[in-house]
């Protein structure tokens, strides 16, 4: 009889503060407003009152390790500057760090994937490659971008292997919206692969000048369509389709 009551006590006790999970995804949740869910813990060597843990944002399935103290009720994020006497501890940091950065990688690329899909052939322009069985990339580049002006510079090599989408948007401001709009309207399907990338570099270029009225409401919708889900954060933003 006494067994029975202390192991119902226990159960209840359960009940009432939950487990180290779901405490920590309570924690996150209540703080953020944000809902995850814990996908791994690993206790460490060097301190038994602290879990690793990695957890998954529901929404978009990034992951992000933390440690936590074993009952959940305080999370600690984890910084670039760790260390513990334990070299087991910091192999196994290292390990669920990187093995973190890749999945977020590799589920940003399938999410972003799914939103380029449903673009269709007016939102971008395609320079083809003499390649017998070309890949495809889809780049997607704001005129007024430093670093797109230094991906142009690298298309000429990508088209040795892979057709180039280039999906161009406007997320710097009016300029970059009317630049982009241009570009859109002035380079067309028809043209010569060598006119097209011609065009592209002289739109991509310091020296080119805004055009002072031009319809940029086609160029918004892209825009709009591409970033505001959060799973595409920057420019130059490279796909390659599988």
């Amino acid at each position: 009889m006494i067994k029975k009551i202390l192991l119902v006590s226990v159960a209840c006790l359960a009940c009432v503060f939950g487990s180290f999970e779901d405490n920590v995804a309570k924690l996150i949740e209540k703080e953020t407003q944000t809902k995850v869910k814990v996908v791994s813990t690993s206790d460490l060597k060097s301190n038994k009152d602290i879990k690793l843990v990695v957890i998954e944002i529901e929404n978009n399935s990034q992951r992000i390790p933390m440690f936590a103290t074993k009952n959940g009720n305080l999370i600690i994020g984890l910084s670039n500057i760790m260390f513990s006497s334990s070299s087991a501890d910091n192999e196994i940091i290292a390990k669920i760090a990187e093995e973190s950065t890749k999945h977020n990688e590799s589920s940003q690329q399938n999410a972003a994937g799914k939103l380029i899909d449903q673009l269709k052939p007016e939102q971008y322009v395609t320079l083809k490659s003499s390649a017998k069985n070309p890949g495809t990339y889809f780049i997607v580049a704001d005129p007024n971008c430093g670093y797109c002006r230094e991906e142009f510079k690298r298309v000429d090599e990508k088209l040795k292997t892979h057709n180039v989408n280039i999906v161009i948007v406007g997320i710097l401001g009016e300029d970059s919206l009317k630049k982009a709009a241009y570009a859109v309207e002035n380079i067309k399907s028809n043209m010569s692969e060598k006119d097209k990338l011609k065009k592209f570099k002289e739109i991509f270029s310091n020296s080119f000048k805004t055009p002072k009225s031009i319809d940029t409401t086609k160029v918004k919708e892209t825009t709009e369509f591409l970033f505001k889900t959060g799973v595409i954060r920057g420019v130059p933003f490279i796909y390659e389709k599988k």
